[in-house]
């Protein structure tokens, strides 16, 4: 098993590609396996400052489903909106660490 871990912040004043962006990654990620774990908002930093705003965990079948996501035909026409729509976005594909 694999774990997709995206951090972000919004864009401001972005909602259109944001909203394009949501809408279409979104079925790509469910038609891949993605299982929700949980969403996310930074609410307070501790130490340091929160370069993101908001964080998403899903789960998949393996880290190549992830990453065939991303690297899709379909994926790559979203990438226009996704630029536009956040300031910061990191993209991770994780395990469980021992």
């Amino acid at each position: 098993m694999a774990t997709l871990l995206v951090t972000l912040t919004a864009a401001p004043d972005q909602d259109s590609a944001r909203g394009r962006y949501v809408a279409g990654v979104q079925p790509l990620l469910k038609a891949a396996g993605g299982r929700p774990v949980k969403r996310l908002r930074v609410t307070d930093a501790i130490v340091g400052s929160a370069g993101t705003s908001m964080a998403l965990v899903m789960d998949f079948d393996s880290a190549d489903a992830i990453a065939d996501v991303f690297t899709s035909a379909a994926y790559q026409a979203l990438v226009a909106d996704r630029d536009t729509a956040f300031s910061n976005i990191e993209i991770l594909i994780t395990e469980d660490a021992e």
